[in-house]
């Protein structure tokens, strides 16, 4: 297959000046025709791309904000876990060490880690001194029974209890 160019090469040869003066206004012409739909082409492709852009800008923005909003839930989660299980693991000592029988509040302990936690315990309780034993119910009788020959009677509680 031959080459345009040889072809044109060989029909202009045998031309006057005017035909080939003529023959490349046209090729000219057509050049400029050519390069101005390319350039009418690049412009509404240019058009194009940039509200592409702008779309995928805001839709990235959205994005961007979804993503933080999702970021910011799972931090307060994981806050959230965390300090429950900062509160059951202090309820747990307390448990352990007995301190409802001192009347010692858990929250009062201090620590991040059950070790920490376990010596502050020891360290509160040595500072709060255990309760006194209360006095025997022994010859008390029975809770919502009469009371018997060889208790006390009524009179005698309220006296004992009022002499103290």
């Amino acid at each position: 297959m031959p080459n345009d160019d040889d072809d044109k090469t060989k029909q202009t040869e045998g031309a006057t000046l005017e035909e080939k003066l003529a023959a490349a206004e046209a090729e000219a012409e057509k050049w400029k025709t050519l390069s101005r739909q390319n350039e009418q082409r690049a412009k509404d492709n240019a058009d194009k791309a940039k509200k592409f852009d702008e779309h995928e800008e805001a839709n990235r923005t959205e994005l961007e904000k979804a993503q933080a909003r999702a970021d910011a839930a799972e931090k307060a989660i994981a806050e959230r876990d965390a300090k429950d299980a900062a509160v059951t693991l202090r309820d747990e000592v307390a448990t352990a060490k007995g301190f409802a029988d001192r009347q010692i509040s858990a929250t009062a302990l201090r620590g991040a880690t059950r070790e920490e936690l376990e010596a502050h315990a020891d360290e509160l309780l040595a500072l709060v001194p255990a309760p006194a034993a209360g006095p025997s119910a022994d010859g008390q009788g029975q809770v919502g029974q009469q009371i018997g020959e060889g208790e006390m009677s009524a009179d005698d509680v309220v006296t004992a209890a009022t002499t103290r």
